[in-house]
């Protein structure tokens, strides 16, 4: 369920006011964007067509914007924090939370030991397309 789902259930009578409203609202923004599509239909069939799917493409750009920012409100936790949050919230008993923290801090070690062995390489490489 999403959150526009449950605010919607949550303000019945504000969203009926919204949809009576927005409707109108909404057809007259539509309308008010296809009528230069039509006259330029009109004027000539190409530019007409042209207008249409630049109209087309800042729709899907619209759209994808506006799912965009849904996606990335899901921000990555912190391994750490996640764990931490799990075990006051008494998901996790004590030997658990060690031996998880203890997983967490040996990979994190390996990817700080696996990404400082891969810099001199890369420096080495570098060094070679500059002679």
């Amino acid at each position: 369920m999403t959150d526009w789902s449950a605010w919607f259930r949550e303000n019945p009578l504000v969203a009926a006011i919204a949809i009576v409203f927005g409707g109108p609202i909404a057809i007259g923004a539509l309308s008010v964007l296809l009528v230069p599509v039509f006259i330029l239909a009109e004027a000539n069939a190409v530019l007409g067509f042209f207008a249409f799917f630049v109209l087309l493409f800042m729709s899907g750009f619209g759209i994808q914007q506006l799912r965009g920012g849904e996606s990335e409100s899901n921000d990555t936790v912190d391994p750490v924090t996640e764990l931490e949050q799990r075990y006051v919230r008494g998901e996790v008993d004590d030997a658990e939370f060690e031996r998880r923290l203890d997983k967490i801090v040996e990979t994190e070690a390996e990817i700080d030991r696996g990404s400082e062995s891969d810099t001199p390489a890369r420096t080495r490489e570098v060094d070679t397309e500059r002679r």
